[in-house]
């Protein structure tokens, strides 16, 4: 199984995944047995990166259960930042609640209409 590298952004990770995946996925002609073939490797990709991802944001894609990889990794890269940016304000603290996956994903998406 993959694991992600402690210098490696969630980014990074899924690509090295992706890689991974595309590498179990044949190429046949007949396009809707490739399709299958592509639904298939996008499933392996989505557990791969969630069960690899390490850290506080490997935690939070788990508990939020998303539906793809590009979820996925909106959610990891939402809760790396607010992490980052709790620790420059000095109110990241162990006792605070992880966030629930709607507040994940209201902040995935206020992230990307920046």
């Amino acid at each position: 199984m993959a694991r992600q590298k402690k210098t490696e952004t969630a980014q990074e990770f899924l690509d090295r995944c992706r890689l991974l995946a595309r590498r179990t996925v044949p190429c046949n002609i007949d396009p809707l047995l490739q399709k299958a073939y592509d639904q298939q490797a996008e499933q392996m990709l989505l557990s791969a990166f969630t069960k690899g991802l390490g850290g506080t944001n490997g935690r939070q894609v788990r508990f939020s259960s998303p539906e793809t990889s590009e979820e996925a990794l909106r959610i990891a890269v939402a809760v790396s930042q607010a992490e980052i940016q709790e620790t420059r304000d000095g109110a990241f603290t162990r006792s605070q609640r992880p966030l629930t996956s709607r507040q994940l994903v209201e902040l995935a998406n206020q992230l990307d209409s920046r």
